[in-house]
Order: structure tokens, then sequence, then C-alpha cells
């Protein structure tokens, strides 16, 4: 019987490594991102933009016996959002002999990708939740619509109870335009999360036999919950994939608390996470992709908040 001379006899076993794959990157993903599970992300198909209307205060009148009540018009307006770059992580390989024979491999790869992604992602929403804590809205449509809130400790080092009272003023700010504490979340880095340790008035009852706080953990700050995350930026970016909109500035970039409500932002998302393992004749490699596209914007300034280590501009 002669040599086969091309690869007609072996099975096709690349819907099997797509899977195996994408399966590894779908996994990572949700573990390592974390912003998921605080935002609505929404669909944006048929265009590149997503529009979210707001409606102004409304006005109260009083009713006089025997006149018509007048009229009083509302005002509206609109945020957008727009998603235009598509988010990449990319191998290429020339032979994929050790891709298809190692599961370890292509796990490993998949769980690389997966986390860099979720890391981006989280890192873009965290951005803007920090840009909202700082501005002030086009239009308050006759105040429905306040200011960021934002605490400026200044330049020294914070300390448990100094970063802690940050917190709880800008939780305290929310709660008087009458917005319960409870519906915000609470995102430090771990420096900071260790930071706050040191306030008697956050830590949790969980102790050892002994008291001695080796299990101490804090679980909410004025009755939001906190989570810990690496993902609030440390240093300044002046070329986000993402767009100028996106840039990390001297001031972002020394945040150490981030308060972010489920309507902070308008989020959406064109292409979800997807995952593919194809061989291109053309360049006679192997590429193996995971990409996205979403985009971010500002939804109510009034309920972003952020705790920073400078002086006030």
């Amino acid at each position: 019987m002669p040599l086969p001379v091309d690869s007609t006899h072996l099975s096709d076993a690349s819907a099997l490594y797509l899977a195996e794959y994408g399966g590894s990157v779908e996994s990572q993903f949700a573990k390592s991102s974390i912003i998921r599970q605080f935002v609505d992300i929404k669909s944006v198909r048929g265009t590149n933009t997503l529009q979210n209307n707001r409606v102004g205060r409304t006005s109260l009148g009083s009713v006089t016996p025997g006149v018509r009540p007048d009229a009083t018009p509302t005002k509206f307006g609109t945020v957008s959002v727009t998603v235009d770059t598509i988010i990449i992580a990319r191998d290429n390989v020339a032979a994929l002999d050790a891709f298809q024979s190692n599961f370890d491999h292509r796990s490993e790869i998949g769980m690389d990708h997966g986390k860099e992604i979720g890391k981006f992602f989280d890192e873009a929403h965290i951005i803007k939740v920090i840009h909202g804590a700082q501005a002030t809205p086009a239009d308050s449509l006759d105040g429905a619509f306040g200011s960021g809130k934002a605490v400026y400790l200044g330049t020294g080092a914070a300390t448990g109870d100094t970063l802690e009272a940050g917190i709880r003023n800008i939780l305290v700010s929310m709660e008087e335009e009458d917005i319960d504490a409870d519906e915000f979340v609470v995102l430090v880095r771990p420096l900071e999360y260790s930071i706050l340790l040191d306030s008697a008035k956050l830590i949790d009852g969980d102790f050892s036999a002994g008291h001695d706080f080796a299990n101490g953990m804090i679980k909410q700050v004025y009755g939001a919950p906190i989570v810990k995350t690496a993902r609030i930026p440390r240093s300044v970016e002046a070329s986000h994939l993402l767009g100028a909109s996106y840039n990390v500035a001297a001031t972002d970039a020394t945040a150490l608390a981030v308060v972010m409500h489920r309507r902070s932002l308008l989020a959406g998302e064109t292409i979800p996470l997807t995952s593919d393992v194809y061989y291109d004749k053309k360049e006679l490699q192997h590429f193996i992709d995971s990409h996205l596209a979403f985009g971010v914007a500002v939804n109510r300034e009034d309920l972003c908040g952020a705790v920073f280590n400078v002086v006030a501009p």
C-alpha cells in the first residue's frame, strides 16, 4: 500500500482544539473579570453607537381652586457610547504540533489570553468611573443630574481612618441625594485594602481564637460592599487602545478607592468574547485568537466616586 501523499486520511480535530482553547479563555475571563457583575452590558448591533436618554427633574406645583394648573416642561438629554475598536489577543505559530498534542499548552495560552482581556476590560470600566468622579454633566436638566464625587486626601500617606473617611464622605453625599449606600460597590487595590485593615471601624468579627486579627477582613464600608482588585490604574496612560477618552491622567493614577453604581456607566458590546484557531495558507502559519469589541461612557456622573491621593486641583 503506497504511502499517503496528503492529509485527507487524517481526522479533522480542529473543532476539538477550538472548543478546548475557547473554553479556557471563557473560563479565565469570567474568573479574572469582576466588572461584569456590577455593570449592565448592552448589545450594540446595526450601529456603532449606543444611546441612553436622560429625563430632567419634574417640577411640582399647587392647585388653586378655580384656576387651571400650568404645565411645567420637562427637559430631556442623551448620553452615548461608540464601539469602534476591536481588542485582540493573538498567538501565531508555524507548527501547531505542540499546541494540538499538549493540553497544558493550549490551556495556558487560553488562560493567558483570558486573563489579559479580562484585566483590560475591567480597567477600561474603572477608568471611566474615575473620570466620572471628577466630571460635571454638560446639562444638569434642572438639577436631575449632579457632579461626580471626588475626595482629595492630599499627597501624604493615607491611613486606614483617612481612607475610610474619604469613602464614607462619598457614600454620605450619595445618600444625601436620596440614593441608598448599599446600591454601590467600593473597589480598592490590595494595598489600600490592607491599609483599611488599620481602621477598627471596618474589621469584621471573624478573628482567630486569640483575637489577633489573623482572619480579619473588611466586608463593607458604610453599608456598601467592598471588593479588592488590582485593576485600578496606577500609572499614567497616554495612548489607550480604545482611544484618548480612556487615557489615564496623573490625577487619575492616584485613585485609592473607586465607588460605583450599576447605573454609573453606559457600556455596549458589539462583539462578545470570541475565540478561534485557524490556519492561513497565505501566511503559512496558524493563528490563535481571542477578541472582543466594547465601549464604555459615563452614564451618570453623580453615581461615580473616587478617593485620590493628591491635592485637589
